[in-house]
């Protein structure tokens, strides 16, 4: 049985890393630029931050102030913000320890994550399992490496634990991360799906521009083959996880490549979201909720509506669980600032005194 976890950026959110763009935004406008094109940049994005909850998306449309003419101004945006966004999470991408039992959860959710639908759902869930050994996948959209830290995952296929199906136990393996985005450090790609996504009419046409904003462009040239291993992981997997997503148009590629694989076989997706708390006592209303995110994952596929409902058949939605849910402590970071001040004050006291 082969399993794929899809990451999004509510995993990072979840364990408590500052890293949504807005988070980035009081950030990016407190470092001082030199170059106009920036300057105006953060002016404009000063002025309209309550729209700029997307940061590609909204690039993407911020791209119609550029032409053939001053396109490498737009490419030089584009890098500068990049620079700073990287800088940015490394300083989010802290070093942290964990307790024993919170380790031990955060395989448990790996392993059973089922666990966190309803009973119903479980059971309907089960009738998917097959009672083999368990290979988990993990593809993470996100720049850090933050899941790595988590589980000790040091680059090669290990043993994680047991699953129990049916009465019987059976070996679960994790056996590959990718970073389909890159990291801050390596081909981080930060960018548009399509170019419908660039407003530009000059720029959407451009080579050079697509190379540089457009993330299948993007990962093809970076050469590194780690889109063919996710989309042939995606391909094969019985079960399809996604966490921490929200179904953006920026990731409308990988939408089609989950759909395509749910239209073709028995696979089952199960998606992890973060929704409006509805009281316990009506607990039965969130059925409308997870069909709000049924629609809206199923309307990014250009399919008839009688493949809609059977694929919808095999979708199932967990809203505001403790998945992923620890306690991280992490380690004090020096103040650099306030270590080079001191040390200033220092040698100004040494020199009185000499």
């Amino acid at each position: 049985m082969r399993t794929v976890f899809l990451l999004g950026n509510g995993f990072d959110i979840n364990l408590g890393l500052k890293t949504r763009f807005r988070d980035f935004y009081d950030y990016y406008l407190g470092i001082e630029s030199k170059k106009d094109i920036i300057i105006q940049f953060k002016k404009d994005l000063r002025e309209n931050l309550e729209n700029w909850s997307d940061l590609e998306i909204e690039l993407g449309k911020y791209s119609k102030n550029f032409n053939k003419k001053n396109e490498q101004e737009f490419i030089e945006l584009l890098y500068d913000i990049q620079d700073n966004l990287a800088d940015y999470l490394d300083k989010q991408d802290l070093d942290f320890t964990i307790s024993d039992a919170d380790k031990r959860k955060t395989f448990a959710d790996l392993i059973n994550y089922e666990r966190y639908l309803t009973e119903r759902e479980r059971r309907n869930f089960s009738n998917y399992l097959t009672k083999t050994d368990n290979h988990i996948n993990i593809i993470t959209y996100n720049y850090t490496k933050t899941f790595e830290k988590l589980y000790d995952w040091e680059g090669s296929s290990k043993l994680i634990g047991n699953k129990a199906i049916a009465g019987y136990s059976y070996k679960v393996s994790m056996d590959s991360v990718e970073h389909i985005h890159g990291t801050t450090s390596n081909n981080m790609l930060l960018g548009v799906n399509d170019s419908s996504q660039i407003l530009s009419e000059d720029l959407k046409g451009s080579l050079k521009t697509l190379r540089s904003f457009v993330k299948t462009e993007m990962n093809l040239n970076a050469g590194t083959l780690r889109d063919e291993h996710c989309v042939s992981i995606i391909g094969k997997a019985d079960i399809i996880c996604i966490y921490g997503m929200s179904f953006g148009e920026t990731d409308k590629y990988w939408w089609h490549i989950i759909g395509d694989r749910l239209i073709k076989s028995n696979a089952i997706l199960v998606i992890f979201n973060v929704d409006e708390v509805i009281p316990s006592r009506r607990s039965y209303a969130q059925i409308d909720n997870k069909d709000v995110i049924i629609e809206k994952f199923l309307s990014h596929l250009d399919i008839e509506e009688t493949v809609k409902l059977n694929i919808s058949k095999r979708i199932f939605v967990c809203l505001n669980s403790r998945m992923f849910k620890v306690k991280l402590d992490y380690a004090e970071q020096p103040d650099v600032l306030n270590v080079v001040k001191k040390f200033l004050e220092v040698e100004k006291e040494n020199l009185k005194t000499s």
